[in-house]
């Protein structure tokens, strides 16, 4: 069985292709299309004489600007009162012994059942 390429119909020149104004460039060229405001024309310019220029960024700005959104998102946050304090906390203390007692019995009786299995 032969494998056979469909047609490469990119390359045909259309009354299409020339009413939208569209020119062929090849790829092995530095040039690059432009189009004017207008669309209706094409300028080619050099890419390699186009020198993108960064801003500069002022740092002094970006850190007020941090700490400005620091302080809006800190006025949204919920703070506890000495109440919820308190209960909030009683809460994790009794969780952190309650767990640390039952590792502490397992631990216990897993280990005097291992020294009965080795005396044997």
């Amino acid at each position: 069985m032969a494998l056979m390429r469909k047609p490469d119909n990119s390359k045909k020149k259309g009354p299409d292709r020339k009413e939208a104004g569209i020119k062929e460039v090849s790829n092995k060229t530095l040039k690059t299309i432009v189009l004017n405001k207008d669309n209706k024309s094409a300028v080619k310019k050099d890419t390699a004489k186009v020198v993108v220029k960064k801003d500069k960024v002022n740092h002094v700005e970006d850190i007020k600007k941090f700490f400005r959104g620091v302080l809006n998102e800190l006025k949204k946050v919920h703070w506890l009162n000495s109440r919820e304090v308190i209960i909030y906390t009683s809460v994790v203390l009794f969780a952190v012994i309650a767990v640390g007692s039952m590792i502490w019995v397992f631990d216990s009786v897993f280990s005097s059942l291992l020294k009965l299995i080795m005396q044997r």
